[in-house]
C-alpha cells in the first residue's frame, strides 16, 4: 500500500512539474531589460515600471516608470538615512540629542530631494505585456551612498551647531553598515 501511494505521489508530482515546465511568458530577472538594477552595499538602485496599453502611450509610460523609480529610490534612501541618523545619534552623540537627530534627518531629506532631481536613468527598456497590445516600460535609477554622504556632510558643514557634533567618519561607518544590509 505504501509503495502504491509513493508511486502515485511521484506520478502526480511529475504531472504537476510537466504542466509547469513551459517557459513561455515567464519573466525572470535575466530577461528583464535591467537585470543589474539591484541595490548594493555602495549604491541605492530602484527599477520602476509602467504599462502602456497602446503604442501611443509608450513614451508616457517610460516617463512614469522613471518617476516611479525616483520616488521609490527616495523612499529607500530616506528610510536608510533615518536609520543611520538614529543609530549614529544613539551610539555617538552623548545624551542622544533629539535636536541633532531631527535637524540631521531634515537636512538629509533636503539633500536626497536635491540629489534625486539629477539622478540619471542607468538602464531602461520595454518588453511585451501579458495582454496583447500592452508594453511594459522599465527604468532603473541609482544614487551612490558616497554621493548621499558627501551631500549631507556638505550641508552639515554649513551649520555651526551641527558641525560641532558631527563626526564624518563615524557617520560614514554607520551608513556603510546600513547599506551592507540592503544588498540583495
Amino acid at each position: 500500500m505504501k509503495k502504491i501511494t509513493l508511486l502515485l505521489g511521484v506520478a502526480l508530482m511529475a504531472l504537476v512539474m510537466a504542466s509547469c515546465g513551459s517557459k513561455k511568458g515567464v519573466t525572470t530577472m535575466k530577461n528583464l531589460p535591467c537585470p543589474d538594477c539591484i541595490s548594493t552595499k555602495d549604491t541605492f538602485r530602484y527599477l520602476g515600471q509602467h504599462v502602456a496599453s497602446s503604442d501611443r502611450q509608450v513614451q508616457q509610460a517610460r516617463s512614469i516608470a522613471a518617476t516611479t523609480a525616483r520616488a521609490e529610490l527616495a523612499t529607500q534612501v530616506t528610510a536608510t538615512i533615518k536609520r543611520v541618523v538614529d543609530n549614529y545619534t544613539s551610539e555617538y552623540i552623548s545624551g542622544a540629542d533629539s535636536d541633532f537627530n531631527q535637524r540631521v534627518q531634515d537636512l538629509a531629506r533636503t539633500v536626497v530631494e536635491q540629489l534625486l532631481v539629477g539622478t540619471p536613468i542607468i538602464c531602461e527598456g520595454t518588453m511585451p505585456g501579458s495582454t496583447a497590445g500592452n508594453t511594459i516600460c522599465f527604468a532603473c535609477v541609482e544614487l551612490t551612498g558616497k554621493t548621499v554622504l558627501d551631500g549631507i556632510a556638505n550641508k552639515i558643514s554649513d551649520d555651526q551647531k551641527l558641525r560641532t557634533d558631527f563626526e564624518y567618519e563615524k557617520f560614514k561607518k554607520v551608513l556603510e553598515e546600513e547599506m551592507s544590509k540592503m544588498e540583495r
